[in-house]
């Protein structure tokens, strides 16, 4: 256990640049992520002989990612409590948190988006013109 605060200080950052290294792919693989993207999927694999099964593989393989990721979201939560032993977290460690939760929530709906429009697309704009 650090003795000063430099060094609790010195070891959250440490904890939060390893879950950051961690979470970079996921971030990545979900930050340009819209509905061009899975149609984009579904034309190369009709390319390539195979069916539409290829653009549900590759949402299923972007949900395991997103669980992944809230997974060591939670993982990193316990490492920074772990390290302050009892004493509070600084602000700037639970606002990093925070943010990253966010990150995660803001993908998620990323996704959520991109499977509807690239499926439902015909839908939705039914749905806007009828709004006028």
């Amino acid at each position: 256990m650090p003795c000063s605060p430099a060094a609790l200080d010195a070891e959250l950052h440490a904890a939060l640049a390893a879950f950051d290294a961690a979470a970079a792919p996921w971030r990545e693989a979900l930050e340009d992520l819209d509905e061009d993207v899975l149609a984009e999927s579904a034309a190369e694999a009709r390319a390539f002989g195979a069916g539409p099964a290829a653009v549900d593989e590759l949402v299923r393989c972007l949900l395991r990612q997103l669980a992944d990721w809230q997974q060591s979201i939670g993982e990193l939560g316990r490492a920074l409590t772990t390290a302050t032993e009892g004493r509070p977290l600084p602000g700037w460690s639970t606002d990093a948190g925070r943010t990253e939760d966010i990150g995660w929530r803001q993908a998620r709906t990323t996704l959520l988006e991109a499977v509807a429009r690239h499926h439902h697309a015909h839908l939705l704009a039914a749905i806007v013109e009828l709004g006028g």
